[in-house]
């Protein structure tokens, strides 16, 4: 059988300009919180409880399904797998079968699987389906508060169980058919699980990879153009990208660490989706201050995103299908492998992404990557327009759909893009964006901070400080442990909870105010004992003063003499029986 993949490379970066279209998807934080939903996605809440019991690992699909009668060896495999919580009321034996062999990919990819795999039987080849089989907790599992802290201990043991069984039957297929095209893709959860078992894999079994689709992947990398598809902010990576977590001693000393985890995928196209607000992909924003770096979670910039009044910060993570993303990487998928197009999968529609503000002087990055078009008829340029009908007017014309510019003024400044495709469809969108002034001096030192312990947790809390960006805390050594705004502007008090701590172990804390000046001086030292709940420590009994005074309480003085009275009378009174009468009596 031929190996049609054989022929596809990774298109240069202007080829590929001209073949997008994009959108995106949702979470919830409690400053407390957490990553993905039950039926979708979850990472992570992003803090798990060190104590929780590991995930139970699930079988694995006991035969691959045949892709047609007489082959062995399909022309693609598709292998997908589920985000956070996605299926988990249905018992692995039923999600994992021949029967249902999409069952585990999760909504997602199982829509992206059933269009490509519809257009490669227009063309006679065949796709073969496997959802990997794991666990795929779901925020209810992990907890509410993982995002905002950073416990991932369930959550990493899932995402761990999901990479093996996905890197396992990455190298069965490489070995038992070499000539089979592997696409991978994931959902949240499933796009670290699937990004892991490529780390993880050999180099033959990577050879095999023709191309990845992903969907809120917290190893998104804002800044690798080439890859990213949707309406991202430009300033915003994954949940992980920043972390140190990426499992690079799995792939060995000169393999990609940190964000270079696409270099793995070597010439396999790329089609990494993120919302714009989607907490799983969108989160850290690295700043640098001072020559100090901030890997900032930026919760302000969530809520904005998906809307002040909206309690669930999931929400952009959850609607990768409602908004077309899944439909446009299809339409993708099909162009790279010379598939039949079909319809297009929507109408040409132009998306801006802005940052809510912009700082006087400073550059600004805007994104029309959310805007869609179907790759039969690519856009080709991107026209801006910012502040137009105003003496700050001007324009610029990209190949590509970010554009970088700078405002030198404070307040409203409006933006419009206007994209053109191939056959000469045009369509624009528009936003207003606030400039405010650079910072003239640091951040107040932050008071009065409280350390609150918990079981296994301890939570700082002080008053908001005024001119602050965002606040840092670092442990008594100073290392850094966490960079964050507040869910909501004016938050008073600021809180933040560090979790995965051991009870009865003494922790040290030092909360910091930044803006674009400066860092604050260190709040006082804050030292907090996290206990469980049957440890607490008992009070001390209260040592009460005496009272000092000569009054005596009448009451009882009545009572003690009117006692002591009856015991002399008794007394006397048995004296002066007779003997005898004094001997029956006892």
């Amino acid at each position: 059988m031929s190996a049609p993949w054989k022929r596809i490379r990774r298109l240069p970066v202007a080829a590929t300009a001209a073949l997008l279209g994009l959108t995106l998807t949702a979470m919830s934080p409690t400053v407390a919180g957490a990553a993905g939903a039950t039926p979708a996605p979850t990472p992570p809440a992003l803090d798990v409880p060190a104590a929780s019991a590991p995930p139970t690992p699930v079988p694995a699909p006991k035969t691959a399904p045949t892709p047609s009668a007489g082959n062995t060896c399909p022309d693609f495999e598709f292998i997908g797998a589920r985000g956070s919580g996605e299926d988990n009321e249905y018992s692995a034996s039923t999600r994992y079968t021949a029967k249902n062999p999409t069952f585990g990919m999760g909504g997602e990819l199982n829509d992206v699987y059933q269009r490509v795999a519809q257009a490669a039987a227009q063309n006679g080849e065949t796709v073969t389906p496997y959802g990997v089989p794991y666990p795929a907790v779901g925020i209810d599992v992990v907890s509410g508060e993982t995002l905002a802290t950073g416990d991932l201990s369930v959550y990493t043991k899932s995402v761990d169980l999901g990479a093996h069984a996905a890197t396992a039957e990455l190298e069965r297929v490489s070995r038992a058919c070499p000539n089979t095209g592997v696409i991978v893709g994931g959902y949240s959860q499933g796009a670290q699980a699937m990004v892991d078992a490529v780390l993880a894999a050999t180099p033959n079994a990577r050879a095999a990879v023709v191309a990845a689709v992903f969907f809120g992947n917290t190893y998104f990398d804002a800044s690798d153009q080439a890859d990213d598809y949707g309406s991202y902010d430009p300033d915003l990576d994954g949940y992980l990208v920043n972390s140190g977590l990426l499992p690079s001693s799995a792939i060995g000393a000169n393999g990609p660490v940190g964000s270079d985890w696409a270099k793995a995928f070597g010439t396999a196209a790329i089609f990494d989706y993120c919302h714009n607000g989607d907490p799983i992909c969108g989160l850290v924003d690295e700043r640098s201050v001072g020559g100090k770096s901030y890997p900032v979670r930026d919760f302000a910039h969530i809520v904005s995103a998906n809307g002040a009044t909206n309690p669930n910060i999931l929400t952009q993570h959850t609607a990768y299908s409602s908004a077309g993303d899944t439909a446009n990487a299809a339409q993708q998928l099909k162009s790279l492998l010379g598939l039949p197009l079909g319809a297009p999968s929507a109408p040409t529609t132009a998306e801006l992404t802005v940052a809510g503000t912009a700082t006087v002087g400073t550059p600004t990055t805007l994104n029309a990557g959310g805007s869609l078009s179907d790759p039969a008829d690519p856009i080709l340029r991107y026209e801006w327009s910012v502040d137009a009908g105003t003496a700050l007017a001007h324009t610029a014309t990209t190949v590509r759909p970010r554009y970088t510019t700078s405002f030198d003024t404070p307040g409203a400044h409006r933006v419009t893009v206007t994209i053109t495709t191939a056959s000469g469809t045009t369509s624009s969108a528009s936003e207003t964006l606030q400039a405010v002034a650079a910072p003239v001096a640091t951040p107040a030192q932050p008071t009065k901070v409280q350390g609150v312990p918990g079981d296994g947790a301890a939570t700082l809390k002080w008053p908001e400080v005024s001119g602050a960006d965002f606040y840092a805390v670092t442990d008594g050594t100073g290392k850094l442990l966490t960079a964050f705004t507040p869910l909501v502007p004016g938050q008073n008090p600021v809180s933040w909870t560090d979790t995965g701590l051991k009870n009865g172990s003494e922790r040290t804390y030092r909360v910091y105010a930044v803006n674009g000046m400066g860092q604050s001086r260190a709040s006082t030292v804050v030292k907090v004992t996290p206990h469980a709940a049957s440890q607490r420590p008992v009070a001390p009994p209260v040592a009460l003063p005496m009272p000092n005074t000569t009054l005596i309480d009448p009451e009882l003085v009545w009572s003690l003499g009117l006692g002591l009275i009856v015991v002399v009378v008794g007394i006397a009174m048995f004296a002066a029986q007779p003997r005898s009468r004094r001997r029956r009596l006892r």
